[in-house]
């Protein structure tokens, strides 16, 4: 993301991610930002709706290369979906008070 940055792109959720956690709607947006999906409507609100949610995401990833984790070195999905349904899905902590 770093480097986004430095190629001159802006998009407050940039920002945003570095000083808190992101809400599920700002989740829904980044992931739409990071795929270039223009039609939001595709995707299903994550605060109405996260199991359909996750699911749209493993779709779109399914079609989607394999990027290269250099904290992991190998090649992972973009999103790892375990830990955002660790972090937001249902039964987890609330980080926004």
């Amino acid at each position: 993301m770093h480097r986004i940055r430095e190629l001159g792109y802006h998009d407050r959720l940039f920002d945003l991610i570095d000083e808190r956690p992101l809400t599920k709607g700002e989740i829904r947006d980044f992931i739409c930002l990071i795929f270039g999906i223009h039609d939001f409507d595709i995707i299903p609100d994550p605060a109405a709706d996260w199991a359909g949610f996750i699911k749209s995401i493993r779709q779109i990833q399914k079609s989607e290369k394999m990027q290269w984790n250099p904290i992991k070195k190998k090649k992972c999905a973009w999103i790892n979906v375990k830990a955002l349904n660790k972090t937001y899905g249902n039964g987890a902590k609330c980080t926004i008070s």
